[in-house]
């Protein structure tokens, strides 16, 4: 069974929940799809984000995370 190439791997997009945090501090991450045993999320950028105070995104939303945008791989092509 071969791996899946890193440009085809699934990422959620994920950004801090609302409430007491700025819109500055709630930009969108890139994060793998976790094994479903993580308490954290850990976005391509590094950011660790608590599952608990999390929001799952349907589609991209508010500001990107550069970071992020820049540690995804390449587009298949």
């Amino acid at each position: 069974m071969s791996a899946t190439p890193p440009s085809q791997e699934p990422v959620l997009l994920v950004r801090r929940s609302g409430g007491l945090r700025g819109e500055w501090e709630r930009t969108c991450h890139l994060v793998p799809l976790p094994d479903g045993t993580q308490s954290a999320f850990h976005a391509l950028c590094g950011e660790r984000i608590e599952v608990d105070a999390a929001e799952l995104l349907p589609e991209p939303d508010g500001m990107p995370c550069v970071a992020c945008l820049l540690s995804a791989p390449p587009a298949a092509g």
